[in-house]
């Protein structure tokens, strides 16, 4: 599991396979070691004061080797939440055992706002959206497509609240967004501004890295006038840029929203009934009507994306069904009835086989009920067939 949320990340998988019935490696992040010693120690507290082992829930720090270890090692499941890059590498390393793999990659969420919109509700959405945790988020929203009719005051707003915005050390009181947590980000981020700037976008505030600021900073930044030969609109930021793009129609929204090799969530504000047909048409693995990322606070739906985000699923039912092995097991439901081969299909089968068994396929799978009757019917003639003197034990032509 990454690092940007340790403690849901450690706790959320923890969860669905303890309930499960299964032991657990969690291998986190070497940046996140410190705080999952923590997390550890709780885990083994709550495993006590239930009764189960101490043992069943494992915490591993360490590196890439240690990462392989685990997916090599022999394990029964595989689920991996990080970058699509490394995500191609444990499923190549997996592959060599078939262990099974689920994959939360990447993710580059649209954020859709129609001419309908109450800019009330999705302004404040949008800054969260983008800035939240400074842009460190996996369903974090990327690309932010805006009608031509409310563009200009979507603007306006969004530059009132972000003008505001104050930064600093995360644990200050009064702070809105903190620091990079990677090494190197800061500088990533700001080449896919530079990027956009220098082919026509423009920097409604941020946008540049303070050289006298200590620490991995990046400004909260806005761009307006970006367009998809940006490759801030293709690759994945993981940083506090809310980027603007004018459209023009609902059927452009979709066409720019799917124009993307990652499918993780999606976001979609306007009339009910327009944003869900909107909504319908996005390539990704959740949709939000009217909300953001609401579907990753309903841990009783499944979560997952598409095309470079990865596939299968965690959380919800299916991802409670994941962490166990679907096995099928028949047997007879109504006492004192057990289940025979019919005579005319037994070995050696008899002469009425094929019209015994062509009867069966019209008496229960016939279009409707004359050709079930039918099927009884053909059942009956079947059976009364006479068998050929040729067939008769002992009898020959």
């Amino acid at each position: 599991v990454p690092w940007n949320y340790p403690f849901h990340n450690v706790f959320n998988p923890l969860l669905a396979n303890v309930f499960a019935g299964n032991a657990l490696v969690v291998k986190v992040s070497e940046y996140a070691s410190w705080s999952s010693l923590y997390y550890g120690r709780a885990i083994k507290e709550c495993l006590r004061a239930c009764g189960a082992p101490e043992d069943l829930v494992q915490i591993v720090h360490g590196y890439g080797e240690a990462g392989n270890a685990l997916v090599t090692g022999g394990t029964d499941k595989v689920v991996f939440v990080g970058s699509t890059g490394v995500g191609r590498m444990v499923m190549k390393a997996a592959a060599e055992t078939l262990t099974p793999v689920v994959l939360e990659l990447g993710g580059k969420d649209p954020f859709i706002v129609l001419e309908d919109a109450a800019l009330s509700q999705c302004v404040p959405m949008a800054l969260r959206g983008a800035f939240q945790s400074c842009g460190q988020n996996c369903a974090g929203a990327e690309r932010f497509y805006v009608h031509e009719k409310i563009h200009d005051r979507f603007v306006t707003q969004v530059m009132k609240a972000a003008n505001q915005l104050r930064q600093g050390w995360a644990l200050s009181p009064g702070v809105d967004c903190g620091a990079m947590c990677m090494p190197n980000q800061a500088q990533y981020v700001q080449s896919l501004v530079d990027d956009a700037v220098a082919k026509g976008a423009k920097v409604e505030c941020g946008g540049s890295i303070d050289p006298d600021a200590p620490g991995q900073f990046y400004p909260p930044t806005v761009l307006t006038g970006v367009t998809h030969g940006m490759t801030i609109m293709k690759e994945e930021v993981f940083g506090p840029v809310l980027s603007i793009v004018k459209i023009h129609s609902d059927e452009e929204a979709v066409a720019l929203a799917n124009e993307c090799d990652f499918g993780l969530g999606s976001n979609v504000f306007g009339s009910k009934r327009r944003a869900l047909k909107v909504g319908a048409q996005l390539n990704a693995g959740m949709t939000t009507i009217n909300d953001f990322c609401a579907t990753y606070m309903a841990q009783s739906l499944p979560f997952g994306g598409v095309k470079e985000s990865g596939f299968d699923r965690f959380a919800g039912i299916e991802g409670l069904r994941g962490c166990c092995n679907v096995k099928s097991v028949v047997v007879d439901g109504i006492p004192g009835i057990r289940t025979d081969i019919p005579p005319p299909l037994q070995y050696p089968v008899q002469h009425c086989a094929f019209p015994f068994c062509k009867a069966l396929c019209h008496m229960f799978f016939g279009l409707n009920f004359f050709e079930n009757v039918r099927g009884l019917f053909m059942l009956a003639k079947a059976v009364m067939i006479p068998t050929p003197k040729s067939l008769l034990k002992g009898k020959t032509d």
